[in-house]
């Protein structure tokens, strides 16, 4: 019987190591860097629960999601390419995105969150507000570069009032709901969960407090969605979709086990107050993400009709040229429809 050569035998082992090594490279997760829009609060859950429950893991995707410093630093960052996906306020993206000369520069949304926005006025029922017309001639307290703030005239327009019929007093994040609590200002602008269980934290009663929502009253405007800068997502589509689809079932879990979603919560932040961030999550659900639209077209997804619209409202509140629908969000990234249904 004739031997195989050692040349051959040699041959031989290097390919079957190259195989193997082939094979080792093909199952490494893909690495994907994800900042969120805040610190890790109820409404962040959503997104640390495919860390928890191993669907990143099982999706072949390894995600480091970090906390976030503001959707307008979220946006800079995920532009600058030190984060590849963000969840940020659709209209700062649309914002930063007017700033950028070159179009590969500018991000895309693939995945709406927040159906209903996020941006509200906050008020105390002892100042007679009920509805937005009623805020003329009042005092509103907020940082200068406060979502909420430099949309109003959006609100204001979508309620028949001149949006400069307002006096805005500049305070910084931390002492606005405190301006609030002791009757300096008549009223806060800021996102409506965080304002809302920020001025409760300061001694203000539920029962005292108004919350007047931008989507309640007439507003159009989207809230925030996952970005991406276009030129990540083109080269990227299924890494897009894998994460999309973990986020979904994310929040599907937060609204049918809420003490699951806090517990991943806890497992970033051992600080937090799980009672209190259980019912800012769930503020959250209620208001932005459970709405009639996404019952009925599941999560995700946008209105393009409403979207031209809204695009229409914030051109006109930040003075910048309103884009086309097209450039701003992308359905093509999203799950399957059965993937991203509201639970009932």
């Amino acid at each position: 019987m004739k031997l195989p050569s050692l040349s051959r035998i040699r041959t031989g082992a290097l390919l079957a190591l190259a195989a193997l090594a082939g094979a080792a490279g093909a199952q490494q997760p893909t690495k994907l860097r994800f900042a969120l829009d805040w610190v890790f609060q109820g409404p962040q859950a959503p997104f640390l629960v495919p860390h928890q429950n191993g669907c990143y893991q099982k999706a072949g995707l390894d995600v480091t999601t970090d906390r976030g410093y503001g959707s307008g630093d979220t946006v800079v960052k995920v532009g600058a390419g030190s984060y590849d996906v963000g969840f940020a306020d659709i209209n700062a993206m649309v914002e930063y995105n007017a700033r950028q000369t070159r179009p590969e520069d500018r991000l895309i949304a693939f995945f709406m969150v927040y159906d209903g926005a996020a941006l509200s006025i906050i008020t105390r029922k002892d100042t007679g507000v009920a509805k937005p017309a009623d805020l003329v001639g009042k005092t509103i307290a907020a940082p200068p570069g406060d979502a909420s703030r430099r949309l109003f005239s959006a609100l204001a327009q979508a309620n028949g009032f001149d949006a400069s019929a307002v006096k805005w007093m500049n305070v910084a994040p931390e002492l606005r709901e405190t301006m609030l609590a002791r009757k300096q200002a008549d009223a806060i602008s800021g996102a409506a969960f965080t304002g809302y269980m920020g001025a409760r934290a300061v001694g203000v009663p539920k029962d005292e407090l108004v919350v007047l929502r931008f989507p309640q009253f007439g507003s159009t405007l989207y809230g925030s969605a996952l970005v991406a800068k276009r030129s990540y997502a083109a080269a990227h589509g299924a890494t897009l979709t894998a994460l999309a689809q973990c986020v979904a079932e994310g929040i599907a879990t937060s609204i049918q086990q809420p003490a699951a979603a806090i517990e991943a919560l806890y497992q970033r932040d051992k600080l937090i107050n799980r009672e209190v961030e259980q019912e800012r999550m769930q503020l959250s659900l209620d208001w932005s993400i459970v709405t009639p639209w996404t019952r009925e077209h599941g999560l995700g997804g946008v209105d393009p009709a409403r979207l031209r619209q809204s695009m229409q409202e914030v051109a006109s509140a930040l003075s910048i040229p309103a884009p086309d629908i097209a450039e701003v969000f992308t359905a093509q990234y999203l799950p399957a429809r059965d993937k991203r249904s509201v639970p009932r």
